[in-house]
């Protein structure tokens, strides 16, 4: 089977016929129709990842550059917060993995009137065995709207499991303690389920370091 998200079958298998119908009516005018499949093949595929085993880090949840890392308040659940904003790559892969090994708590949608994002947010609230609180905010928008979210509340999530589409050229901040420790600075690519963003660092790592 091709390394292709299910988000994209029903959109590959229009295309396809899209591709037949116009050889049949057109021959080989209809030659440019591939470049549409082939750019469909593009953006859902999802060849997956290798994760390396770290404790306590957080991986970047998608293909992305990040913009900004910044101390800020957390407008979900209304803290201090590190924040770590990132702009998904057009040129990596679209799929959504769990930034670190969690159960869902709650979804959040709120309007914003930020500047990285005037429509607002889809957010998910994450916490992890070690009682972590982690916001992953998606930029939310009606298009290009691809999206999909395959966790829900209560859902246990292992650490860089796929989770989800997120779409097409979105932000994402995510929203970490305060304590954590950010591994990136703006301007650099990280890989999805594969580059660390931050660890987590609780009170008895902060004694001893």
């Amino acid at each position: 089977m091709l390394p292709i998200a299910p988000e994209g079958r029903a959109y590959l298998a229009l295309l396809a016929v899209l591709v037949a119908v116009a050889h049949l009516f057109l021959g080989v005018w209809a030659a440019p129709t591939w470049l549409l499949l082939l750019g469909g093949f593009f953006v859902f595929r999802n060849r997956g990842r290798d994760t390396p085993s770290r404790p306590l880090a957080v991986f970047s949840p998608l293909d992305a550059r990040v913009t900004a890392v910044d101390e800020c308040h957390d407008p979900f659940l209304e803290r201090p917060a590190l924040r770590i904003t990132l702009r998904q790559n057009w040129r990596g892969e679209f799929n959504m993995y769990s930034p670190l090994e969690c159960r869902v708590q709650q979804f959040f949608r709120r309007k914003t009137d930020n500047a990285v994002d005037a429509s607002g947010h889809l957010a998910v609230w994450l916490k992890t065995d070690e009682g972590d609180d982690v916001v992953v905010a998606m930029q939310s928008r009606s298009w290009p709207h691809v999206f999909n979210c395959m966790a829900g509340s209560g859902d246990r999530l292992g650490q860089s499991r796929r989770c989800g589409f997120l779409g097409f050229g979105r932000w994402v901040q995510v929203y970490l303690p305060p304590t954590s420790r950010a591994e990136v600075r703006p301007g650099q690519r990280v890989a999805a389920a594969t580059d660390v963003m931050a660890t987590l660092v609780h009170k008895k790592q902060e004694a001893e370091s």
